[in-house]
């Protein structure tokens, strides 16, 4: 179970009430901030079967009841598990639909070039991809925080870090690498889908990068293709030296070096992948976002849904062009701007640069959730 991390208040009969409206607002919060004014539309709600352990029903139906009070007609479709293609009758539904919603893991396989053609009538994307998995994550403080105060919080991130002359990330392990974006940047969406909650930047070039990166937990799935076994354990710590794109020598246990190097090939293999590539990193920038489930239980569930704590920092690996197909998690990550550290040791601090700074000004809910952010990632620990 993921917890809300929103304190309830008034008596304990009344919490059913509370939960009822948190969900309701968390519903809101979605529509509103992606998708806008829904009267007289068409929204496709597709919703990931219960019983894969992904999503909840609650989430969903929620976000359905409110659109159809909200002037929208609702279609809800109930699918399985993704696929390495798209499926033809979620294609035909999109077809027929003005907006599209995703409860489900396929609407995540194609962020960055969708296996589904998403294109309304003046040409803009007009799906959204929800990453809050049940209802606990709706009505709590992830589903809650303002999604228009994060998108901006987001922009304006982009600039600073993509606009950077210099940047060096640390961590605990010993991860140490330093670089430069090497390009202007650009405009335009990163992703072909609207995200909920949002909690990424742009993904961070990593040509111009050199250095040492120290990994542990899981080399987990991208979420783009599905293969098997989907993850691998690293019990202990392996250390990939990186030139610019490439993987220029890994080391460690020697059972776990080749296990690691197999893990790549198989991949690699399977989609006529280059196994050694580095494409990109970033890390999270929401403050709310809080898993308490092991991540051993399900480390590729724990992977595509913790990303958007700032306590993970993720690379893309396995492929040219992100997502990749393998994602390289580094924990509590500093990561240093021109001499300035935007995260440090897991904390984001949107303080400590005027444009992150005006935000904060201009939507105080972020000041609050920044000054008290959850650290709960599935590791056991939190600050």
């Amino acid at each position: 179970m993921i917890k809300s991390h929103t304190k309830q208040q008034g008596p304990p009969e009344s919490s059913a009430h509370l939960n009822d409206a948190l969900l309701k607002l968390g519903a809101l919060n979605l529509i509103e901030g992606c998708l806008g004014d829904v009267v007289g539309k068409a929204v496709l709600i597709v919703a990931e079967d219960p019983q894969l352990g992904w999503y909840d029903a609650t989430a969903p139906a929620s976000v359905a009841a409110l659109l159809k009070e909200m002037g929208a007609t609702v279609k809800t479709l109930m699918v399985g598990a993704p696929e390495n293609s798209p499926f033809d009758f979620v294609q035909t539904a999109i077809d027929a639909a003005d907006e599209v919603i995703f409860f489900a893991r396929i609407g995540d396989q194609g962020r960055f070039k969708s296996q589904y053609r998403f294109v309304s009538q003046n040409q803009r994307p007009c799906a959204v991809m929800s990453y809050a998995r049940n209802a606990a994550m709706l009505a709590g403080g992830y589903g809650l925080l303002t999604h228009r105060a994060m998108a901006t919080l987001k922009g304006v991130i982009d600039e600073i870090t993509l606009g950077a002359r210099h940047i060096r990330i640390t961590c605990p392990l010993g991860t140490d690498i330093e670089g430069s974006p090497g390009q202007s940047l650009t405009k335009g969406n990163d992703v072909v889908v609207n995200r909920f909650p949002m909690g990424v930047p742009k993904p961070v070039p990593i040509n111009d990068f050199n250095g040492m990166v120290k990994l542990t937990h899981f080399l987990t799935p991208a979420g783009s293709k599905v293969y098997e076994p989907g993850y691998l354990a690293l019990p202990e710590i392996v250390s990939v030296q990186i030139d610019g794109t490439r993987m220029s020598e890994i080391t460690g246990p020697g059972d776990l070096v080749a296990a690691f190097k197999c893990h790549y090939e198989k991949v690699a293999t399977q989609f006529g992948l280059d196994a050694l590539n580095i494409d990109s990193w970033h890390a999270g920038i929401h403050p709310l976002m809080g898993y308490d489930m092991l991540a051993s239980a399900d480390p590729e569930r724990w992977s595509q849904t913790v990303f958007s704590n700032p306590r993970v920092l993720h690379f893309h690996t396995c492929g040219i062009g992100p997502p990749g197909e393998i994602c390289w998690m580094i924990i509590d990550p500093t990561i240093t701007l021109d001499g300035v550290a935007l995260w440090e040791n897991g904390r984001l601090h949107p303080e400590r640069f005027a444009p992150t700074m005006d935000v904060l000004r201009a939507f105080p809910e972020l000041a609050i959730a920044f000054a008290a952010p959850v650290g709960e990632i599935g590791l056991g620990e939190e600050f």
